[in-house]
């Protein structure tokens, strides 16, 4: 009985991980996370606004976050952002100068901003 059990002990490969490697997250230093701004849903630590941003009203839901910003101007938020969601791990889906709108994806979330002179704001929900 001794020695059938010792036969057949056999090394077993180590289980592989099907969850696929998350990017590292890149903060520009004139950035401050959701997680820093009081948010606790939503991609918090990997989604950043501009370090001047005043967030003027707020949701913070599981199921949707949202900031509303009266600075830095619209404009100046996009430019933020369109430099910092690649370097954060997102995908810019849709970017409309024009309209100084994007819409982008990332860490299980789907966003928006939209904004106009000195008012903006972001949108965030899970996908």
């Amino acid at each position: 009985m001794l020695v059938a059990c010792a036969a057949g002990t056999e090394s077993l490969p180590s289980p592989t991980s099907s969850i696929a490697p998350q990017p590292s997250v890149s903060l520009p230093p004139d950035g401050v996370t959701l997680e820093a701004l009081g948010f606790t849903n939503g991609p918090v630590a990997e989604f950043s606004l501009p370090r001047t941003a005043v967030v003027v009203s707020k949701v913070d839901q599981p199921d949707n976050v949202a900031a509303v910003l009266s600075a830095p101007a619209a404009a100046q938020v996009a430019d933020y952002l369109r430099m910092s969601l690649p370097a954060g791990g997102f995908v810019i889906s849709r970017d409309d100068r024009a309209e100084t709108t994007l819409t982008f994806d990332g860490y299980g979330w789907t966003g928006s901003f939209t904004g106009t002179g000195g008012t903006s704001a972001v949108l965030l929900r899970p996908r």
